[in-house]
């Protein structure tokens, strides 16, 4: 299990009074619920980078006030019987996550800028044939998939299936993936949402094709981060009377280039940007929602592969940061288990959520009741905890193989968003050629590396970014990368600059063209 902690080094209140009282109020609200278990103090511990005393003084007060149990060598669990003033729900903290009654989240007007719409189907994106040693981005590893579990869930769940394989069901999606789901993102990302917010859709892509048909996007501005995931930039170029990118830089959105005129739609992906992989800052969050707040503005978080950060404390999503209900929240289990099960959910305002199940049975039907239901016990069951746990050591691994290999053959390597996800962007050395250049040479060398506009990003100004490779490491064993990146650097040495016969990348957009004249690339 994962825990949103936010600890506030700076804070008058001590590291362990804050562990305390966070994790309490997480009891208190519903998030964490009789019976579950906690982090292990020492997973804790190096997660938050704190001393493990301070999480077991922690747990020991929480023990002694009777919020959980501690058995033995088991570990700690939710109290079976809670202290009295708990069995009341928190004051403005809503209903419990699963319950069907709406949260009590304030009965605020939704913006303006939502509505019924239609829209064009977005364009086919067609799969080139794989290399050798292939970077592509985003893709799990087959045999992370936990395949025994689910054979056995699977036959479990035919048995009692009774009428459900012969009838439609909720175009929302099933109830007890939605409390799952819901449950998930509470003790996680630190959102307080019922399971009437949540919309199971076929992964990301078709929670943002949903959002589009409930957002005003002819009458306003669609924002964008510069670069972006290509799939939402296909779209909204696809429907968007007004489409506005913003650029990205070290630290995430540039937040301060939004405009203020007019409410508007901002697409962003504050955990993990893609393709850059920058974190947005919490100053940075935090201005976003007063942006969204006083523009009255809407903002859709995709949140697509916030399951595995590395390096630093899990972070909370933007719209568990949200009061004013303006975040729309996308995510996937594409990246945790699998895209070939097609599921991935969106979670929208409550007083959206009756329009967003109209929205979705204008869509389609539903997704398959058979997946649904297997993936509802895995979460619930505490086996997909267990199974991140393991997907997250086998991608740390490559990760630092990929990060080694890199310095070893080129020296300090030049990597972003490290720290998370599934891939990094690497800023090729000085001298070498474009990046189009060297993915095309790659691939004559059946090695698959990527340039943004072909990695799955979408680049509004293709020529500023000439010297960046977007390199998914997730799918190829440590052996691979490192004969992978070995070629790689042969490659690269074969294509320096000598004697002046070529140039170095310019940023006019011309390097490109010229170095592929010179070296016979056509």
């Amino acid at each position: 299990m994962d825990l949103a902690l936010a600890l506030d080094r700076d804070s008058d209140d001590s590291l362990q009074a804050q562990i305390f009282e966070q994790i309490r109020s997480m009891i208190l609200k519903g998030r964490l619920k009789s019976g579950m278990k906690l982090p292990p103090s020492r997973l804790l511990a190096e997660s938050m980078a704190i001393s493990r005393n301070t999480v077991l003084l922690a747990y020991e007060r929480l023990a002694a006030e009777g919020y959980i149990q501690t058995r033995g060598t088991a570990g700690n669990f939710i109290s079976l019987v809670l202290p009295d003033e708990l069995l009341q729900v928190d004051a403005g903290s809503g209903e419990r996550a699963g319950t069907n009654k709406d949260a009590a989240r304030g009965a605020e007007k939704p913006s303006p800028l939502l509505c019924f719409a239609g829209y064009p189907a977005s364009p086919h994106l067609p799969r080139s044939i794989r290399p050798e040693y292939d970077f592509w981005v985003g893709r799990s590893e087959p045999s992370t998939f936990p395949v025994k579990t689910w054979r056995r869930l699977t036959v479990r769940k035919l048995l009692s299936a009774g009428f459900n394989l012969t009838e439609y069901g909720d175009p929302a999606g099933l109830e007890e993936l939605r409390i799952a789901i819901a449950n998930h993102l509470g003790r996680s990302r630190g959102m307080s949402i019922t399971m009437d917010q949540v919309i199971i859709t076929s992964g990301s892509q078709d929670g943002l094709n949903l959002i589009c048909r409930l957002v005003d996007r002819q009458k306003h501005p669609i924002f964008i981060e510069n670069p972006c995931y290509q799939g939402a930039a296909y779209l909204f170029q696809s429907i968007a009377s007004e489409l506005y990118p913003i650029p990205v830089d070290d630290n995430g959105l540039v937040v301060d280039k939004l405009p203020r005129e007019r409410p508007g739609v901002l697409f962003v992906t504050p955990s993990h940007q893609y393709p850059t992989g920058a974190t947005l800052s919490l100053q940075r969050r935090l201005y976003l929602l007063r942006w969204a707040e006083e523009t009255n503005s809407v903002i859709i978080e995709d949140d697509y592969d916030s399951d595995f950060r590395y390096d630093g404390p899990p972070l909370t999503a933007l719209a568990g940061l949200d009061r004013s209900n303006c975040v729309l929240y996308l995510g996937t289990f594409s990246k945790s288990l699998g895209a070939g099960l097609r599921l991935g959910y969106a979670v929208v305002p409550t007083e959206l959520a009756k329009s967003a199940r109209v929205v979705k049975s204008q869509m389609n039907s539903g997704q398959a009741w058979l997946e649904q239901a297997v993936l509802a016990e895995f979460l619930t069951s505490g086996l997909f905890d267990r199974h991140l746990r393991r997907t997250r050591h086998v991608y740390k691994a490559r990760r630092d193989c990929l990060r080694s290999s890199l310095e070893r053959h080129f020296g300090a390597a030049d990597l972003f968003g490290a720290d998370a996800g599934l891939h990094v962007v690497w800023r090729l050395p000085p001298g070498s050629p474009p990046a189009d250049v060297v993915e095309r040479a790659a691939r004559e060398k059946s090695i698959g590396v990527y340039a943004l506009h072909s990695g799955a990003a979408h680049d509004f100004d293709r020529t500023s970014r000439q010297d960046l490779l977007v390199l998914g490491y997730s799918s190829l064993p440590e052996r691979d990368i490192e004969r992978a990146v070995q070629r790689l650097h042969q490659l690269l040495e074969s294509l320096k600059v000598e004697n002046g016969r070529a140039k170095p990348a310019r940023k006019d957009g011309l390097a490109s063209s010229a170095w592929m004249a010179n070296r016979g690339v056509h």
